[in-house]
């Protein structure tokens, strides 16, 4: 059964979890297998100011062999965390709110793994994995909520990195040093974080992103001119999954909105395909997998009326929905947690302390655990190097002790 979840998530990790979705298409699958059925909080970590808005990542990036947990927060740092117990490794600081996600990659081809993330003082940094020293930063003209995601956008054979800005502008940045390749300007405030995919099957990769002008666009990896754009009734500023979800084999983007909807559209040319009508707005991401291995694929994603929907990718109907005690404002996650050859989902949630753990094929609940209030963007990885995933969440709220990022394992 493995290999059939294998087969029908191609844009799923395994292990690591490098950047925001996981990979550059943003599906958000978790390949690795979990042996967690009686979940306890195996570390905690306490930085003093919220988790907002994101994932971390876990990649070996010091190359020590160990896997690392990079987390950025609202007290203004980026902290690098040993997966195997929690401790510090380093720190960075910027000079506000980090509330980007980081990715983490080569940036620059020397060997060596990079952290890149964006700050709300306006800058997108790059930091050694080492250490945590600056390699370069970018600087916009606005806050940076967005997540970088780090790609080889124009064929180039050198990796890239894109990200959106509160200043109306996506931004292309070269690796190697932080000097700027291309931006791409809407009408309004970027939150939502770009995905890179080849949307229309020409061999050429694109740039997907939502604005706050009520636009989702489509631009050209290689100079970021505007292949499409498709308009909403509100903003935009959930992150879109980039994948064949009808089976047509062509590419759709599937996106949320603040008009209540998630969308569906053609990756070719962004007219719609289907569009699902939840009671609230949209802010969380797609999550997309075959989960109940019927050979069509789903996409899961929550909204702000308290429910995660599982629909068909084929035409946008309802598979089933799970009612949550308050608002789900951010993306979850799926992985095989308990190793039983079929996904779950992991739930994020507003003000609520609980992470729930669904069974993918029918919305039922697995397990849950109180962690504290806020759970954002709960996912998944081997962060102790044991050959099993893990989950990792950060929360806004602190525990009685003062904590605000767990990880979770099997006793």
């Amino acid at each position: 059964m493995i290999g059939h979840i294998l087969t029908m998530c191609i844009g799923a990790v395994t292990g690591n979890w490098p950047m925001w979705g996981g990979e550059p298409s943003h599906q958000s699958v978790q390949l690795l297998k979990g042996a967690i059925t009686s979940p306890v909080i195996k570390w905690r970590f306490g930085n003093w100011s919220s988790i907002e808005w994101q994932f971390s990542a876990i990649a070996d990036v010091d190359g020590d062999g160990q896997p690392e947990v990079v987390i950025g927060a609202g007290d203004r740092k980026v902290y690098c965390l040993r997966g195997l117990n929690g401790s510090q490794k380093w720190a960075f600081t910027a000079s506000d709110w980090v509330w980007s996600s980081p990715a983490v990659a080569d940036v620059d081809g020397d060997g060596r793994l990079e952290v890149v993330i964006g700050s709300w003082d306006h800058n997108v940094y790059c930091l050694r994995g080492s250490n945590g020293t600056l390699k370069w930063a970018f600087t916009t003209g606005g806050p940076v909520w967005s997540s970088p995601v780090i790609a080889d956008v124009d064929g180039d054979g050198q990796l890239e990195v894109v990200i959106g800005s509160l200043d109306y502008n996506l931004y292309c940045i070269r690796g190697t040093d932080g000097t700027q390749k291309w931006a791409f300007t809407t009408n309004s405030s970027i939150y939502s974080s770009p995905t890179v995919a080849d949307c229309d099957g020409d061999g050429k990769i694109e740039v997907v992103v939502g604005s706050d002008d009520n636009q989702v666009y489509c631009v050209k990896g290689s100079d970021g001119t505007q292949k499409w754009a498709f308009t909403v009734g509100n903003l935009v500023r959930s992150a879109c999954s980039v994948a064949d979800v009808d089976g047509d084999g062509h590419a759709e983007v599937v996106i949320g909105s603040h008009d209540d909807k998630v969308y569906c559209l053609a990756g070719s040319d962004g007219t719609q395909k289907w569009a699902f009508t939840t009671n609230a707005y949209v802010t969380s991401s797609p999550a997309i997998a075959d989960v109940d291995m019927d050979g069509s694929i789903e996409v899961i994603i929550g909204s702000m009326d308290n429910k995660i929907y599982c629909l068909r990718g084929s035409d946008g109907t309802q598979k089933w929905a799970f009612t949550t005690s308050v608002n789900v404002h951010l993306p979850g996650a799926l992985v095989d947690i308990d190793g039983d050859n079929r996904l779950e989902y992991l739930v994020s949630q507003m003000q609520a302390s609980t992470l729930y753990c669904l069974n993918a094929e029918d919305g039922t609940l697995a397990w849950q655990i109180n962690l504290a209030a806020d759970v954002h963007s709960p996912f998944a990885g081997d962060i102790d190097g044991d050959g099993c995933a893990e989950i990792i969440v950060g929360t806004a709220g602190s525990d009685a002790q003062g904590y605000r990022v767990f990880a979770i394992d099997d006793p």
